[in-house]
């Protein structure tokens, strides 16, 4: 197992601020990591899969510019799991640049218990984001509920907001809406200049997609952003 990163840059700026660790495993391509981490949770191995991911990913980000935050895709089962809290303490980089990205791998029927799990760390400095807002119902719950430190537009709703009019208000209405409950908004695989000018233009905090850089291995590109 090894952590690919990709930056995540400021449209104010053009600066990159953080980055998205993404899980690769070595040897035969013939999985793609989805579904290696499916494959995992059809024995009941997916949570230790998760923290296991998320440790290499800490472990890795020690070679990042120290500016930089990093942000991790954990399930709300992962984040349940007392291993998290130990691997963020023993982790090489401090709280303050660990962002959870929670998914939609699990339903949550009640929040509280992950609230109260996320509670500690967040006094601790973590942030927590919620992934691919958008794309379905749960996302929308998840913000509701955890009340986040960034929202991640999904990919759906960014490809062609350039000329859906659709798109676009509700892009708008995103940036509102987060701006209302003081979450930076990011979006989410901007694949074209047409698509970067008009998230900038809407009002979006921060974009990542492989127009801005695509996910890498190498420490020399890591520097780079710095």
């Amino acid at each position: 197992m090894i952590t690919a990163f990709q930056p995540i840059q400021c449209l104010k700026t053009g600066r990159v601020v953080g980055v998205e660790s993404l899980t690769r495993f070595s040897g035969s391509q013939e999985l793609s990591p989805e579904a290696r981490f499916m494959e995992a949770a059809s024995i009941g191995l997916d949570i230790e899969l998760e923290i296991l991911a998320f440790r290499t990913a800490l472990t890795t980000a020690a070679g990042l510019p120290p500016e930089l935050y990093v942000a991790a895709n954990l399930s709300p089962r992962a984040c349940l799991d007392p291993r998290l809290g130990a691997a963020i303490v023993e982790s090489a980089i401090p709280p303050r640049r660990i962002v959870l990205e929670v998914t939609e791998r699990h339903e949550v029927a009640n929040y509280q218990p992950l609230a109260e799990a996320l509670a500690p760390l967040r006094r601790a400095g973590l942030r927590i984001a919620v992934d691919d807002a958008g794309a379905g119902f749960a996302s929308m719950r998840h913000i509701l509920q955890l009340k986040p430190d960034l929202i991640k537009l999904d990919r759906e709703i960014i490809a062609g907001i350039d000329t859906d009019p659709a798109q676009r208000a509700l892009g708008a209405a995103m940036v509102g809406f987060s701006s209302e409950i003081g979450a930076a908004l990011v979006a989410e695989g901007i694949e074209t200049e047409a698509e970067l000018a008009a998230v900038t233009k809407l009002g979006m905090a921060a974009a990542q997609g492989y127009l801005l850089g695509r996910p890498s291995l190498r420490p020399e590109d890591w520097a780079n952003w710095g």
